[in-house]
């Protein structure tokens, strides 16, 4: 589980990361993040309607990434923002392979230079 300061909150924070932020994406997972000049990075997640009109699958979602990205927390560079976008994989299931998801992840973060 990532710790609360560690976790992107603030609707503001969200739009500002959005709006302002670079842009990268592998697969289904997409990252936005933004320098932010704290000493830790926070990081944020957004699960749209798209993947399932169940808030409990979303937050299932959610719950996953959270896992995974908790991998990498100690080697992610401090001081960014970081949204999380997750796109369905098929239009059938919305399983999330955690194995997969951490690879995904682990290739992006690399991509976009946050891992130290």
């Amino acid at each position: 589980m990532l710790p609360k300061k560690n976790r992107l909150l603030k609707s503001e924070d969200f739009k500002n990361t959005s709006s302002r932020g670079s842009y990268f994406s592998f697969q289904n997972l997409s990252l936005k993040f933004k320098k932010n000049n704290l000493p830790y990075s926070r990081i944020g997640f957004s699960i749209g309607k798209t993947i399932s009109s169940k808030a409990v699958e979303r937050n299932r979602v959610k719950r996953l990434l959270r896992e995974s990205f908790h991998q990498f927390l100690l080697e992610i560079t401090p001081g960014f923002d970081i949204v999380v976008y997750f796109k369905r994989d098929n239009e059938s299931s919305i399983l999330i392979d955690g194995k997969k998801t951490s690879e995904r992840i682990h290739f992006l973060l690399k991509k976009t230079g946050l891992l130290k």
